[in-house]
């Protein structure tokens, strides 16, 4: 019995192996967060919009198989609760299941190695409630994370009113802190 070895690489240097041929770039390969930069996003953290809306992200590790790509990734997972000025729930992904797709998961880091991009998702996303987040954990601590959302905004669904839904998600750049109490481990 066979068995192919993985070779080890990065999860850093994930987007550089983006511009090659797309069946053989990730052939065996194991995107693996050998330098602990994803490590520096797990745990609970919490950022208030302008508007009153408070935002905690519960970011944890998870590893994707890919049987196209033969390819291995340790990639994060961001549970989230928004709420509004008043407390009211406006969306909350903290119970769902893992595979659900209004759980924010996969990603990779940009260019800079700093900055790690994520496709969302909103509960309304055919009617538009979709984007990346970009997410960069800074501080000598790595207690505070900006952030910035670009909307895609696509629509596909038959029943959307005229130019989508109201996001929900901030739309405006915000620093993130990190609850010292609630803090994941892997």
């Amino acid at each position: 019995m066979g068995c192919k070895a993985q070779n080890i690489v990065p999860v850093e240097d994930l987007s550089m192996y983006q511009d090659e041929e797309y069946e053989d770039f990730h052939d065996g390969k194991y995107f693996k967060d050998v330098n602990g930069k994803l490590s520096k996003f797990y745990g609970h953290w919490r950022a208030t919009t302008s508007d009153g809306k408070v935002v905690d992200f519960y970011i944890t590790p998870y590893v994707m198989s890919d049987n196209f790509t033969n390819g291995t990734y340790d990639k994060l997972r961001i549970r989230y609760t928004i709420k509004n000025q008043s407390g009211n729930i406006l969306a909350d992904t903290t119970d769902l299941p893992d595979e659900n797709s209004y759980v924010i998961r996969g990603g990779f880091f940009g260019p800079n190695k700093v900055t790690y991009q994520i496709y969302y998702q909103g509960l309304e996303a055919r009617c538009g409630q979709n984007g990346n987040i970009f997410l960069a954990v800074i501080g000598l601590e790595s207690t505070q994370m900006k952030y910035y959302y670009s909307v895609a905004g696509s629509i596909y669904g038959s029943n959307c009113p005229p130019g989508g839904v109201d996001q929900v998600m901030p739309m405006e750049q915000l620093t993130f802190i990190k609850d010292p109490i609630d803090v994941f481990e892997d």
